[in-house]
């Protein structure tokens, strides 16, 4: 890979020492020294400061601080007649609330980031990112938000693995060695052509801008598809070929969010995608107005509140990555 991010690097080790700086100022005898040693880290690389955004996204959501809760009420202390009095007062339970919190934002984080899916992939983008990068043989690839790969590159072979997410290949023509694309059970084929897969939900989506590409699985059956056609494939195999607007599909590509006629509970769903956090449809009559628009894909707060302003609704910012629309 000659663009992006080199392939395999290494984020789970930042995200560690994000969520150990949150526990150190939550368990008491935080002073002038460790806030000193804290603004340095924090100043030091820029991937410090987007891991702390992220843990203290995660440690104040409602759902963690639910389970907290919870975890909190399991361990409470014994009421003030059981509790022997020469204990240190609270400290165990303080402490064993601690670590259990801290248990739970561990765990949170590694569902949040998928780091399972990490440690397979050479490249993973995160969420509201984009990556570009061109593969040693000249293939140009376009990676969406949440999106994972593997490359497999050989004398007689060219594959790329579609862990999740979506993906945009433009594959230079080589008759001799074909380019392969594999996401979940399906086998994208190809020599030379531009297309899409999104693999999301355990639900393939093919789409081609130019060229032709074959679609199939084991058992599925395979079929082609050329310039504006798509086909999903899901557990029950290969589904019909189908027309598509691949301007609007592929619009991704180009950092825009296109939607003809679509219901908002849609596009929510797929902004969702690029937003660190939660948007909320407060008014479930809302989701079945449809609409047609074209935004950017970089700021999905702006877009909300563009969308608000058409639907006249209102958008409340709980905090910074908490949206709700009614």
């Amino acid at each position: 890979m000659s663009e992006g991010r080199p392939a395999g690097q290494a984020l789970g080790p930042v995200m560690d020492q994000a969520l150990d700086w949150h526990i150190r100022q939550r368990s008491g005898g935080w002073g002038g020294a460790e806030q000193a040693a804290f603004d340095a880290w924090r100043a030091s690389d820029p991937a410090h400061e987007a891991a702390w955004r992220s843990v203290s996204a995660v440690w104040s959501s409602p759902q963690l601080k639910q389970a907290a809760r919870l975890a909190q009420a399991r361990l409470a202390p014994p009421s003030p007649a059981a509790r022997p009095r020469r204990s240190l007062p609270g400290w165990p339970w303080r402490r064993a609330s601690s670590i259990a919190a801290a248990a739970l934002v561990a765990a949170w984080i590694g569902w949040r980031f998928d780091l399972p899916t990490r440690l397979q992939a050479d490249l993973v983008t995160g969420t509201g990112n984009q990556e570009r990068l061109t593969l040693e043989d000249g293939s140009r690839l376009v990676l969406d938000t949440g999106t994972a790969i593997v490359a497999e590159m050989s004398s007689s072979r060219r594959r790329v693995r579609l862990l999740k997410g979506a993906a945009y290949f433009d594959v230079a023509s080589e008759q001799a060695r074909p380019f392969e694309v594999r996401a979940g059970s399906t086998q994208v084929q190809v020599t030379g052509t531009a297309f899409t897969v999104r693999y999301l939900d355990g639900r393939v989506t093919v789409a081609v801008r130019h060229g032709a590409v074959l679609v199939g699985r084991p058992g599925g059956g395979t079929v082609r598809l050329t310039a504006s056609q798509q086909v999903q494939v899901d557990a029950e195999g290969v589904g019909p070929v189908e027309g598509v607007n691949a301007a609007a599909a592929m619009a991704w590509v180009d950092g825009r969010l296109v939607f003809v006629d679509q219901p908002l509970r849609d596009v929510l769903h797929e902004l969702r995608r690029y937003h660190p956090g939660l948007i909320i449809l407060g008014d479930g009559r809302l989701g079945a107005v449809r609409l047609t628009g074209n935004y950017r894909l970089d700021d999905p707060v702006q877009t909300l509140a563009s969308l608000a302003a058409i639907l006249h609704a209102r958008m409340t910012r709980i905090t910074d990555t908490v949206l709700i629309l009614h």
